[in-house]
């Protein structure tokens, strides 16, 4: 479902020209992603054809997937409204954790509070996101150019975002065509094992790159 989503909700959206989780919205639509997308934000807007949401209870349907790119403080909160609405597979792609200071792990605490409450599939916090090239999903927040990315069978497990972001970038420039791309930052309750099994048996896989700064 996080490779293969019809209906992604993306949360802190706003129509000002450099906020991030608008980037990641049109990331979706230069990608050609062919599902719905729901942006929701602090208030009500427009950005493009498409109605910004202040609430995800706002909206009829249950999205497949859910990117969180509010402030860090307002993560869990987001993440307790998809468990009430019943999205079980969540980015968090928002920073201000544990990387930042280590008063921050109660933030991280609550998340895998609210996580195992509503049985929460939860990759990050402070990540990139993911790309599947094959479904045009693409989600990290920095913009990326589809002319820029080739297709093919390396897919990629980074805990660091310079990494994964360099790769994005200089992949194709090397001749190497890209599959699955998973950023999994502190890695609060996806870590690099179940991203690993995931990818073994993906048949558009053909070689697993790791870049890890520990190993679980």
């Amino acid at each position: 479902t996080i490779f293969y989503p019809s209906k992604i909700a993306v949360f802190g959206v706003s129509n000002t020209p450099h906020n991030l989780a608008r980037i990641t919205v049109e990331n979706l639509d230069r990608f050609g992603f062919s599902g719905q997308i729901f942006p929701f934000g602090a208030k009500k807007g427009v950005l493009g054809k498409r109605t910004i949401n202040a609430s995800i209870h706002d909206i009829d349907d249950t999205p497949d997937l859910a990117v969180i790119l509010v402030p860090g403080r307002f993560a869990p909160q987001a993440l307790e409204a998809c468990g009430k609405k019943g999205v079980r597979h969540v980015i968090i792609e928002s920073g201000g954790f544990t990387e930042f200071e280590e008063g921050k792990r109660v933030l991280e605490e609550y998340i895998q509070t609210i996580a195992k409450k509503y049985n929460i599939q939860v990759i990050g916090p402070n990540c990139f996101g993911v790309i599947n090239l094959d479904a045009g999903v693409v989600v990290p927040f920095f913009i990326i150019n589809p002319d820029y990315m080739k297709k093919g069978g390396f897919s990629l497990v980074s805990q660091s975002g310079g990494i994964f972001y360099d790769t994005c970038m200089l992949a194709s420039c090397e001749g190497i065509g890209l599959g699955k791309l998973m950023s999994i930052g502190n890695k609060l309750l996806t870590n690099e094992v179940t991203c690993i099994e995931y990818l073994i048996n993906d048949e558009q896989t053909s070689v697993i790159g790791l870049y890890l700064e520990n190993f679980t």
